[in-house]
């Protein structure tokens, strides 16, 4: 690993140079307030136990060092308050930080990941590559979950905690009379993502297949952050509206009426996506104002493009199978089936669960 090599103070601002070249300044107040001591952070969670009113409004750099075990020893002013900084620590903070694995946009042609439930189970290296590609790709399979009635809820624990909503923990994905939703239903679905109704979004769905004996019924996944990042070049200003016009969603029936407003395509401070909000069944009306117009346009070339087979990827899940999905990310949909034994029971769960799993995972993997 690269080690601080020079250290140069300058009143509120500190210059380090790293033994591979690399030069990191840092913020005298950034650096206090982050103090690794043991009265301004808890050791046994990290969690800081100052405010940063606590921090002197005059805080600059008094001294700083490399101490012999190569983290930096620094002492503020004006009140001479020290604290010792580890390397790499300090490193991860120079360049990209992610703490999340990187996107892999994808199309027709991608390979949905699988692993066996046994695998996952007993392996927590595998455990850790099949929650790395729901985190990477958005998408993951797991074969030979046992077919029983609430096995899914066995496949959420194995990162996280189910999510319950208005339909309950779990969800019965099978045609039925007089059905409150079209999921219900044999007929086909257009790609769409869940519940942009709620607030919060559920932030994963699990599907497990029970049951598959009808003709049809096959499940069709499309990459939300792909069409989107085609849609930004193919048509700038589209994007540019679905990221900034405020849509209404609703979802009601007897016993819910549940309302929520977002742009279809959320993005971050520097414009990237960071969630999909489409689904066709649960758009409420717009303000027919003076951005209908350009929403209209926008919203059809998007639909347009989330229609394309360029960017559908298919499987028919077979019974055992289990599908696991970034809810706000990939769209997901099905074509129609005959009337027949096609039983599938899902779930909904958070991503900051399985994020967390797999950091604890590769931290095991790493000591």
């Amino acid at each position: 690993m690269s080690r601080i090599e020079h250290t140069q103070c300058d009143g509120s601002w500190l210059n380090l140079r790293w033994s591979d070249g690399a030069e990191q300044t840092l913020f005298a107040t950034w650096l206090r307030d982050n103090a690794q001591t043991p009265d301004a952070r808890n050791p046994a969670n990290g969690q800081r136990l100052i405010d940063v009113s606590d921090v002197p409004e005059a805080t600059a750099f008094q001294a700083a060092s490399v101490a012999a075990d190569g983290a930096l020893d620094v002492t503020f002013a004006p009140d001479g308050y020290r604290s010792a900084y580890p390397a790499e620590w300090l490193r991860a903070f120079l360049g990209d930080a992610a703490q999340t694995p990187a996107r892999t946009l994808w199309a027709a042609s991608h390979t949905i990941v699988a692993r066996t439930y046994d695998e996952a189970t007993a392996d927590p290296a595998a455990l850790a590559d099949w929650l790395r590609a729901v985190a990477r790709d958005g998408i993951a399979l797991l074969r030979g979950v046992p077919t029983e009635s609430e096995a899914v809820f066995r496949v959420a624990g194995l990162f996280g905690y189910v999510r319950e909503t208005n339909y309950g923990k779990l969800f019965d994905v099978r045609s039925v009379a007089d059905p409150t939703n079209l999921a219900f239903t044999s007929q086909g679905l257009m790609v769409h993502t869940d519940n942009p109704y709620r607030n919060p979004v559920p932030g994963l769905q699990l599907l497990h297949c029970l049951q598959s004996d009808a003709e049809g019924g096959t499940s069709v996944f499309v990459d939300g952050f792909q069409a989107a990042a085609r849609l930004k070049r193919e048509a700038p200003d589209a994007f540019e509206t679905l990221s900034s016009v405020w849509v209404p969603f609703r979802f009601r029936d007897g016993e819910a009426d549940l309302q929520s407003r977002s742009p279809i395509i959320c993005v971050d401070d520097g414009g990237a996506p960071t969630a999909i909000r489409y689904n066709n069944r649960s758009v409420a009306p717009l303000d027919p104002g003076e951005d209908v117009e350009a929403f209209y346009t926008a919203y059809r070339k998007f639909s347009d493009l989330l229609r394309d087979p360029a960017g559908e990827a298919t499987i028919r899940l077979g019974p055992g199978d289990c599908i696991v999905f970034d809810n706000e990310r990939v769209l997901h949909g099905r074509k129609a089936f005959k009337q027949a034994s096609r039983w599938l029971q899902g779930c909904y769960a958070d991503k900051d669960s399985l994020l967390s799993k797999l950091r604890i995972l590769d931290a095991e993997t790493n000591r």
